[in-house]
C-alpha cells in the first residue's frame, strides 16, 4: 500500500509535469528535440527543455 507521502509526491510530480507541458505549449513547442511527445517524457527531462527555452527567450529579449 502507498502511503500518504508517496501519494503527495506523485501529485507534486503529476502537477509539476502538466504545468510544464502546458508552458511548453505556450511557447509554441509541440515536442521534444528527440521527437517524443512531452506527454511521453520524465519531469527531469522536462524540466531541461523548459529551461533551455527560457534562457533561449531571456537572451533573444536581452539583444531588442
Amino acid at each position: 500500500m502507498i502511503d500518504i507521502a508517496e501519494k503527495r509526491k506523485q501529485r507534486a510530480i503529476a502537477d509539476r509535469k502538466t504545468y510544464l507541458i502546458n508552458e511548453l505549449y505556450r511557447m509554441g513547442l509541440d515536442k521534444a528535440r528527440d521527437g517524443r511527445k512531452f506527454e511521453e517524457c520524465s519531469l527531469f527531462a522536462l524540466e531541461h527543455i523548459y529551461i533551455a527555452e527560457m534562457c533561449k527567450a531571456g537572451k533573444a529579449f536581452g539583444e531588442c
